[in-house]
């Protein structure tokens, strides 16, 4: 995570980039995963009530697998997975 988060500033600054926010699509794809990997697990199963569970039962909190594979998606920032505003021209 740490690689990603100095990643991400250096492509901005690299690339003039004001801005950069995760795409719709990509933010959308990596919650359905999530969900889908998440039944099974301790921390959705059981009956349980739990604090990482929302008021419909989800799980938005914990990471459901190795912490490994969580360090192997975080490692860079991948710019193909974000929306970037162009820079800004002087009007002159």
């Amino acid at each position: 995570m740490e690689d990603f988060v100095l990643d991400a500033p250096r492509t901005m600054e690299r690339r003039r980039l004001p801005t950069v926010e995760v795409c719709p699509e990509v933010q959308e794809a990596y919650n359905r995963e999530l969900h889908a990997r998440m039944p099974g697990t301790v921390w959705s199963s059981g009956g349980c009530s739990s604090w990482y569970l929302d008021a419909n039962g989800n799980n938005a909190t914990i990471w459901p697998d190795f912490t490994w594979r969580f360090r192997r998606r975080t490692r860079r920032f991948e710019p193909g997975k974000f929306a970037a505003s162009k820079p800004r021209t002087r009007a002159g």
